[in-house]
């Protein structure tokens, strides 16, 4: 079964927290480390905005992870396919 828009939205926001607070980091020393816009990351972590590809990037970089990370948990499956 696929996750739907607003599942994906709130799995994501939930890895980035616990990588936030695995490395001790607020929303601003986040947003400053990323030069993510501090407005636009609590979007994000509140599940209302979804990341662009350079935000991802940024986000994955600032946290030191891969990107992949990020969606730790988050699955799709197409339309048919079971």
């Amino acid at each position: 079964m696929a996750d739907t828009d607003r599942e994906v939205r709130e799995r994501f926001a939930a890895n980035i927290e616990r990588l936030r607070r695995r490395e001790r980091l607020s929303v601003e020393e986040l947003a400053g480390r990323s030069a993510v816009d501090v407005g636009e990351l609590g979007e994000i972590l509140r599940a209302d905005r979804e990341a662009g590809y350079g935000t991802i990037a940024a986000l994955a970089g600032a946290l030191g992870v891969q990107a992949g990370e990020l969606f730790e948990g988050i699955r799709w499956t197409p339309p048919g396919a079971g």
